[in-house]
């Protein structure tokens, strides 16, 4: 798309007429219609199973598995750092123990090995075991049996439902997110689509060029938010159980809802620099306004993250904070550059 002069654009603007409050209400109906039919398509292609090399990939059970993971794997975290904790208590309590032992007859020995393991042992001559003997400890290796124990034990599962419609519901919901994020492209120009609608052609030309980094930006931030934040955050918040000795259970609807409303936030408020830079190239804002203002722009990322967390936790808050910050910077960056670029092209 040709970047059209200032004067075109200025000229063909004012003699635009504007629109009537009634069309902008009609555009945004019709702009929410398409964005829903979108919605609609991808919460369908994650309902329906897809045939691929390794067999039938249901997309809404996939994420809904992934979304678990994070949660099991701190649960596994929590039983295996337990097992360590008693193991080591328990070859400390070995350590100050004089061990006892007792003294077998090493035929009957062999005898009563046999009979549990036919194969552990090979039939050797009586006359071999005559007059031999086996010791045998009468205190055992408690830290071998919990290490074992907690190897091949069933684990327990990390998500409980307490209701019986409550795993459809929570399902229903993964496929609803999953169906949005397949359709961002389409819901995103839509939205940007309505937004120009009201926009000179100028302002609406930056609106289209700027809306694939907007795509890009809030995927992102959903992708940082899902593979990082999520496990980090929930490690972090299961270490207090750790701390004190409480077998930790999450219940489906609270952490799926968490696990799947804390990625949107992210990817929306990744849209920190495109959104400075529209401002600043409609001219609502300067870069020197940007420069000028980053303590109040840091105060009010901080309070926006502590409001808009789910959890509320400071961990959780500074992970949505900081980022943020650092796209502000970043958006000061941008507008720096273009500005440069626009300098050295107009020499």
């Amino acid at each position: 798309m040709p970047r059209p002069s200032e004067a075109d654009l200025f000229a063909e603007e004012q003699a635009m007429p504007a629109m009537s409050f009634g069309e902008h209400i009609e555009e945004l109906r019709a702009r929410l219609i398409l964005a829903l039919l979108g919605l609609a398509a991808g919460v369908i292609v994650t309902l329906t199973p897809v045939p691929t090399p390794w067999g039938m990939l249901n997309l809404g059970r996939w994420v809904f598995e992934s979304m678990q993971q994070p949660a099991q794997e701190a649960l596994d975290q929590f039983y295996d750092d337990q097992a360590r904790r008693r193991e080591a208590e328990a070859r400390a309590a070995q350590a100050v123990t004089e061990p006892m032992t007792v003294r077998v007859e090493a035929a009957a020995f062999a005898n009563a090995i046999r009979r549990i393991w036919p194969e552990a042992l090979p039939a050797p001559e009586p006359a071999a075991l005559t007059g031999q003997v086996v010791e045998l400890p009468l205190v055992y290796e408690q830290a071998d049996w919990i290490e074992g124990l907690n190897r091949y034990a069933e684990r327990k599962r990390a998500l409980i439902s307490l209701t019986p419609l409550e795993t459809f519901m929570v399902f229903f919901m993964v496929c609803l997110v999953s169906g949005l994020v397949l359709a961002s492209p389409w819901v995103f120009y839509q939205i940007w689509a309505f937004v120009g609608a009201g926009l000179y052609r100028h302002e609406r030309y930056y609106v289209m060029k700027f809306l694939p980094f907007s795509l890009g930006l809030f995927l992102g931030g959903v992708l940082l938010c899902f593979f990082y934040v999520l496990p980090f955050t929930l490690k972090f918040l299961l270490d207090f159980n750790v701390w004190l000795g409480i077998e930790p259970n999450l219940r489906i609807t609270d952490w799926i809802s968490f696990a799947t409303l804390l990625p949107l936030i992210f990817g929306i408020c990744f849209q920190t620099p495109l959104v400075m830079m529209i401002l600043e190239r409609i001219g609502i804002f300067t870069v020197e306004d940007y420069k000028a203002k980053r303590k109040i722009a840091l105060l009010m990322i901080v309070v926006a993250s502590a409001a808009i967390t789910p959890t509320g936790d400071p961990l959780t808050m500074t992970l949505l904070a900081g980022p943020i910050y650092l796209l502000y910077e970043l958006g000061i960056h941008l507008i720096h550059v273009r500005q440069r670029r626009e300098a050295a092209e107009s020499v």
